[in-house]
């Protein structure tokens, strides 16, 4: 933690770094997974067979499978479905309100993605307020107006207060995160983590043609609302396909249903998976996949794959050379950051790491100009103490500065180096 740094992600990292174990947190964060991806199947198997559903889960998972990664966000890729399914409910029950007020204030200290639940309660507001006026009898505006207002309110329960809803909408915006994270920058089709999201993109629409515009106003105002920001932001991928599963559901049950001899190609869902048993099968795939988790670190790397970018030759001769009790400060990758704080917690102080956004724009400038070699990056360390420096072997202009001014290669590994100034 940083003095005055906003870290809406506290909740998450407390939960996932409990004991202490990377078990525990590839378990949790393989629950969240489940549990989102099962609760858009709860919801898109409402509105369409099993087999629609089946196929559109299979694409949506493709979409999102970047994604799901050991990190905060998976509790957002839970917590958006379960909205979600509390807002598919007409009419609104009465105690929606408080449901959603205790959603919103968990989810905003857990991760930043607490915007999205918002937005999607404007998007239901909105539409029925629109049904409220065409004297729809399952109109409910003033629950939803109680909903809306409780999203709103309730992630101000945080430590930072209204601060962090003013980071949260900020941050798609900011400069120096999107010039230095990929997933802050838009989504091109020609990007293969964003490729099969405009293949779903183009399903929805040719859906739309197909049945002649067939759509919910609340799924079509969330749905632009998502769609934009997933073109904008390859971040916010998850959210469109996780919200728009039903309607992809919807349309492709419309295509077998029209087109008999594509249905008989794809197949019914049969045995283990039909029936009453179809429950007690998907519960076992789901305890499955979360025991996995923790024996994960110990298979071989390519079933493993935990940390396949991450310097652990370096931070295995750094966690025998520092000194217990003692703080040195490091000169690192920005991407080995947060393993390094990992690893060695309270022994080491990292230069950079994945928060972008608690550091300003001349701060970054600075750090990439000393990691290119430029403005005597040895005399620059000196004075801030620094006596490490783990860097990628790409760094020739700087490693060849900092050799020039007595420092030592203490380890050359495909990781990259490790320098110390004697």
């Amino acid at each position: 933690m940083l003095p005055g740094a906003i870290n809406p992600q506290w909740g998450a990292q407390l939960v996932l770094g409990a004991p202490g174990s990377l078990g525990w947190a590839l378990a949790v964060n393989a629950a969240l997974i489940v549990t989102g991806l099962g609760l858009t199947a709860v919801r898109a198997r409402r509105r369409a067979s099993a087999i629609a559903t089946a196929v559109a889960l299979l694409l949506v998972i493709g979409v999102v499978a970047p994604h799901l990664l050991a990190r905060a966000q998976s509790f957002s890729i839970a917590l958006l479905p379960a909205l979600l399914l509390l807002l598919d409910r007409r009419p609104a029950p009465a105690w929606l309100p408080l449901v959603v007020a205790l959603l919103m204030a968990a989810w905003a200290n857990l991760h930043g993605a607490f915007v999205i639940g918002q937005l999607a309660v404007g998007a239901m507001l909105v539409a029925e307020l629109v049904a409220w006026r065409r004297h729809d009898p399952d109109a409910r505006p003033g629950t939803l107006v109680l909903a809306a207002a409780a999203a709103l309110l309730a992630p101000l329960a945080n430590p930072a207060g209204l601060q962090l809803l003013v980071y949260a909408y900020a941050q798609p915006g900011l400069e120096v995160v999107r010039s230095i994270s990929i997933e802050w920058q838009p989504s091109w089709p020609w990007i293969p983590v964003a490729l099969l999201a405009w293949v779903l993109l183009g399903l929805l629409v040719v859906g739309r043609v197909a049945r002649r515009g067939a759509i919910a106003l609340r799924e079509a105002i969330l749905g632009l609302i998502l769609a934009a920001l997933a073109v904008t932001s390859i971040r916010h991928i998850p959210w469109f396909a996780l919200a728009l599963a039903p309607l992809l559901a919807e349309d492709i049950d419309a295509a077998f249903r029209a087109r008999p001899n594509l249905a008989a190609a794809v197949g019914a869902i049969r045995g283990p998976l039909g029936g009453g048993r179809a429950r007690v099968t998907l519960l076992a795939a789901g305890a499955l996949a979360v025991a996995l988790q923790p024996l994960r670190p110990g298979l071989p790397e390519p079933l493993a794959r935990l940390t396949p970018d991450a310097p652990v030759a370096i931070a295995d001769l750094l966690d025998e050379r520092l000194v217990l009790g003692q703080t040195e400060r490091i000169l690192n990758e920005q991407v080995w950051g947060g393993y390094l704080d990992w690893r060695l917690g309270g022994r080491i102080e990292t230069a950079m790491d994945g928060r972008l956004e608690i550091r300003d724009r001349a701060t970054w400038v600075a750090y990439f100009s000393m990691m290119d070699g430029r403005d005597d990056p040895a005399s620059v360390l000196a004075a801030a103490d620094v006596r490490w420096a783990a860097v990628s072997d790409r760094r020739d202009a700087l490693t060849a500065a900092l050799l020039a001014a007595g420092w030592r290669i203490e380890l050359d590994v495909p990781d990259g180096l490790l320098l110390h100034r004697p």
